[in-house]
This record gives C-alpha cells, sequence and structure tokens, in this order.
C-alpha cells in the first residue's frame, strides 16, 4: 500500500509491470540482513557533498514513473546473414543445396 502520491505512481508502474510475468515472489528482508541496500538508501538521502568525491552518484533526469514519448522507429537495411540459412533451418527444416554447407548447418 501506498500513502504518498508518487508512491503510488511507483506503486502502479510495479503493478503494470508484474502483469508482464507468470509468476513472482515477493520476499521482505529483514534490515538486518539488508544492511548493503540501506547504507545505499542513505546515502543517496544524504546532501553532504563530501561523499560524492569518493562515491559516483548517478543522478536521473527524471523519475522512472514518468511517461516517455515514443520514439520514431528508423528502417535498418537486412543485408543477407550467415545466420540466415541457420535459422531457416531451425524454423523451416530447409538446407542449403551444397551438401557441404548443408552439413555445416546441421
Amino acid at each position: 500500500m501506498a500513502k504518498h502520491p508518487r508512491m503510488v505512481q511507483y506503486l502502479d508502474k510495479v503493478q503494470g509491470l508484474l502483469k508482464e510475468f507468470p509468476t513472482f515472489t515477493i520476499q521482505q528482508v529483514p534490515r538486518a540482513e539488508n544492511t548493503h541496500a540501506d547504507a545505499l538508501a542513505s546515502l543517496g538521502s544524504a546532501l553532504d557533498t563530501q561523499f560524492r568525491r569518493s562515491i559516483p552518484v548517478e543522478h536521473l533526469d527524471r523519475p522512472s514513473i514518468e511517461e516517455i514519448a515514443p520514439i520514431d522507429s528508423m528502417q535498418i537495411d537486412e543485408d543477407p546473414s550467415w545466420q540466415d540459412p541457420i535459422i531457416d533451418y531451425l524454423v523451416n527444416g530447409n538446407l542449403l543445396t551444397d551438401k557441404s554447407e548443408a552439413r555445416k548447418v546441421q
């Protein structure tokens, strides 16, 4: 359950992502067993710039809950690939006519 409006947005995002997984498990880790994450959270909320000199801290431009505008797609030329015969064999069972090359694909 989330109370703060921003945390509600994060919760909604997580619940949407969870629909993509067939199963999942949520396990609460006791604070005593989670000291690294606790220290990281403390560091993230620290305003002291002294930490930033010795520990690299990445600042996000925007929260991950913000929707991103769709990016236009770019057409990429599809040249024949060395993988094409292998994929054709695996998907369709087709082999090359050259016996030596067909054996390599197999």
